[in-house]
C-alpha cells in the first residue's frame, strides 16, 4: 500500500502544474485571504449538492473552483464568454470530466444539469435583463435540481475594496434575491457570509450572500 501511495504521489507531482491567469494571479498576490473566501463558498456549494449530479457553472472564470465542485461527480460544465479564463481551465483541467465553453451564457441552453452554481455573476448583469439570467437557469435545471447562487450583499458595498466592486451594477439584499428566486423555485434557501463562515444570522450584517433554489414552479 504504501509503494503505491508513493507511485501516485510521484505520478501527480509530474503532472502540468496548475497556473493561475492574469485575474487570479493578481488577487493571490495583492488579496490571498480572498482567494480562501472564494474556495469556503464553493465548499459549501459541494455540500449542498448530491453525489453524482451533472454540474453546470455558469460564470465560471478559469474554475477556481471546479475541481471542489466536482469532487463527487463525474460531470462538469464550466461556461464564461472570458476567452483567457476559458484557456486557462483548459489548460488545468484536462480529465474528460471537465467541459469548459467559451459563450456568453445568457439564453443559451447546453442540456439539463442537476446542479446549477453561480457565483459572484449577478451583481454584473444589467437589472434590465436580469431576468434572462434568472430563465437561463431555470431551463438548464432538470426537473429536480437545486441552482445555488452566491453574490455580495448590497448592505456590505461600502466596506468593499475599489477592486472587488469593479463592474458591480446588480447588488443584491438577501430578500430581494430570495423574492426573485421564488418567482423561480417553490422553495428557496437563504444564507448569509462572513469571511469563511456561512450562517442564517441577520441578513443585513451578511458579507456575502448565497441562496439556493429548488423545486422547480
Amino acid at each position: 500500500m504504501e509503494k503505491e501511495a508513493w507511485q501516485n504521489l510521484t505520478t501527480s507531482l509530474t503532472e502540468p502544474q496548475f497556473e493561475f491567469s492574469h485575474h487570479w494571479s493578481y488577487n493571490f498576490r495583492n488579496d490571498p485571504k480572498r482567494l480562501a473566501f472564494v474556495l469556503s463558498r464553493y465548499k459549501f456549494a459541494l455540500k449542498m449538492m448530491a453525489k453524482n449530479s451533472s454540474i453546470l457553472e455558469l460564470g465560471c472564470s478559469e474554475g477556481i473552483g471546479a475541481a471542489i465542485l466536482a469532487e463527487n461527480s463525474n460531470s462538469y460544465t464550466g461556461v464564461d464568454f472570458d476567452e483567457e479564463a476559458i484557456k486557462t481551465a483548459k489548460k488545468n483541467f484536462l480529465s474528460s470530466k471537465y467541459n469548459f465553453i467559451l459563450d456568453n451564457f445568457l439564453g443559451k441552453n447546453y442540456g439539463k444539469f442537476q446542479s446549477i452554481v453561480s457565483l459572484d455573476v449577478i451583481e454584473h448583469i444589467n437589472p434590465e435583463i436580469e431576468n434572462i439570467y434568472f430563465e437561463t437557469i431555470v431551463n438548464n435545471l432538470d426537473e429536480n435540481g437545486l441552482c445555488i447562487i452566491g453574490t455580495p450583499n448590497i448592505t456590505a458595498s461600502a466596506y468593499a475594496s475599489e477592486a472587488s466592486k469593479l463592474g458591480h451594477i446588480n447588488l443584491y439584499s438577501q430578500e430581494r434575491l430570495a423574492l426573485e428566486l421564488n418567482k423561480y423555485f417553490f422553495q428557496v434557501l437563504a444564507f448569509g457570509m462572513n469571511d469563511e463562515i456561512m450562517h442564517t444570522g441577520f441578513a443585513s450584517m451578511a458579507h456575502y450572500l448565497i441562496c439556493i433554489g429548488c423545486h422547480k414552479r
